[in-house]
């Protein structure tokens, strides 16, 4: 079985309750590396994930995106006559935000699962914890490439026009992807060991979603906009949403991203090579 001849997974480390803590924390990185190296592995179990959900379903995940193309087309349609905006310009980026927003919000919720969501693999299969991690984050973006088609619609609709500089949007993906690799590692955990966590969770992206420019300009907020760049999720969003409608974002949001990156390692990493032999106990 393939699970369970794979090197990396052999080379699983031993109980750690009596290494040092250097030791710890290079476990931890031979956890994410080894699990990032066994990219094969959850590629496809991510796949099969998606596969698994929408069995039987006749248009599976695009169900999602019609719901929405749907959302995009009302909410853009009446909140630009109440903010008195260019359908043109509001359109491409409402349905960004919503898209990205769900991206981050659908990957958060999930986090808070991503050990407890694999109890009977965690204790019956040796392998790098980071590859539930990494399963999940494949999952959500395969989801989110099922949402494209919806933007170039709208784009196509707006007459936006994209140039080289859409491809700045690439950078700002992986650095989404690099924040939200610590973030999942630590709710994961938490959550693990205190299940009121995931609620509490779930109410601040709700309370999130209001407070972030998604259908909303930034500019609504005139002399406070510099609030809206104290917040991580939209720094988040906007480097990814300026670059794919022509634009080009900030530096301050680029430097609130990369903090934010920054602070997700400097927090998740030393709790995740802390307590990461505690996990399958926690589940």
């Amino acid at each position: 079985m393939y699970m369970g001849k794979h090197p990396a997974i052999l080379s699983e480390q031993s109980p750690v309750r009596s290494l040092s803590g250097k030791s710890r924390l290079r476990v931890a990185v031979s956890d994410l590396v080894q699990g990032a190296r066994l990219w094969g592995l959850w590629g496809l179990m991510a796949w099969f994930d998606i596969k698994q959900k929408y069995r039987g379903s006749l248009l599976g995940p695009f169900w999602i995106t019609i719901s929405t193309a749907v959302m995009v087309a009302s909410i853009g349609t009446v909140y630009s006559h109440i903010f008195a905006i260019d359908m043109q310009s509001y359109l491409p980026f409402l349905s960004l935000g919503i898209l990205i927003w769900g991206l981050i919000s659908g990957m958060i919720t999930e986090f808070c699962g991503v050990f407890l969501g694999n109890e009977s693999v965690i204790k019956q299969i040796r392998m790098p914890f980071s590859v539930h991690v990494y399963r999940l984050i494949a999952r959500n973006f395969i989801i989110f490439a099922h949402h494209i088609p919806v933007y170039i619609a709208v784009a196509l609709y707006c007459q936006v026009e994209l140039g080289w500089d859409a491809l700045l949007a690439l950078p700002g993906v992986v650095m989404l992807v690099f924040t939200t690799i610590p973030v999942a590692v630590f709710l994961g955990m938490i959550c693990a060991r205190f299940r009121d966590v995931a609620p509490i969770v779930q109410s601040l992206l709700q309370l999130l979603f209001f407070v972030t420019p998604i259908i909303w300009r930034p500019e609504a907020l005139k002399e406070n906009l510099s609030w809206a760049y104290l917040n991580p999720f939209y720094a988040l969003i906007e480097i990814v949403r300026a670059p794919l409608m022509g634009q080009l974002p900030p530096a301050a949001l680029w430097s609130m991203a990369l903090g934010t990156a920054a602070v997700s390692w400097l927090v998740a990493f030393p709790f995740f090579a802390r307590f990461r032999a505690r996990i399958a106990y926690w589940l």
